[in-house]
């Protein structure tokens, strides 16, 4: 049964021609996730994230969105406004980088995950770069109020990534290091889905 989407300002249609391309559930930690080859035929992708990350040493973990296995930073950009670490407002980031999504970590409390929403729009043109929204929230303390924080967080993120290639495959990767150096993990539970709108 196809799903019903509801969009910001706008209500779920009486059908629906978005489909589930992807989606995992992970049962042992890894450290990236990639969808392989997605099916084609698609106007834009809405992609949900579910996350946990195994990062030690502190209470959230950074993990970046690739296209087409891509891990070169500097072939994205970002523009970001989050409320991470200002007490009254919001802060503004702007990188060559892939887009970000934030996760608790081992380094807080246990049982919290982090959601993130990706859209991509025209995955498949070859003609202009691909951009991208990213609307992501995190919480990693039940007690932490105070700001300040990295406990609790909301971001949203605009981005493109500077390649006219239509997009084939997907690739979550967690990029924080432990205390020893080390590379974290997804942990257990996180989920990745990838619909595609028609």
């Amino acid at each position: 049964m196809p799903i019903q989407p509801v969009f910001p300002g706008g209500s779920a249609t009486a059908s629906s021609d978005m489909e589930l391309l992807f989606s995992t559930t992970l049962t042992s930690a890894a450290n990236s996730v990639t969808t392989g080859t997605l099916p084609t035929g698609y106007k834009s992708y809405l992609i949900i994230q579910r996350s946990r990350s195994d990062r030690a040493n502190s209470d959230l973990g950074f993990n970046r969105i690739y296209f087409n296995n891509d891990l070169t930073d500097t072939n994205y950009q970002i523009l970001r406004l989050d409320n991470m670490g200002v007490a009254s407002g919001f802060r503004t980031l702007n990188r060559n980088q892939p887009g970000t999504a934030l996760s608790p970590s081992a380094g807080g409390d246990a049982n919290f995950y982090g959601s993130a929403e990706i859209r991509v729009l025209r995955p498949e043109s070859t003609t202009g770069y691909k951009s991208f929204q990213i609307y992501n929230g995190m919480h990693s303390s039940a007690s932490d109020t105070s700001l300040p924080t990295s406990d609790r967080l909301t971001i949203v993120t605009s981005g493109v990534w500077r390649d006219t290639a239509a997009i084939t495959s997907i690739t979550f990767k967690e990029v924080s290091t432990e205390a020893d150096g080390s590379a974290a993990d997804f942990e257990v539970g996180s989920s990745f889905e990838v619909y595609g709108l028609k």
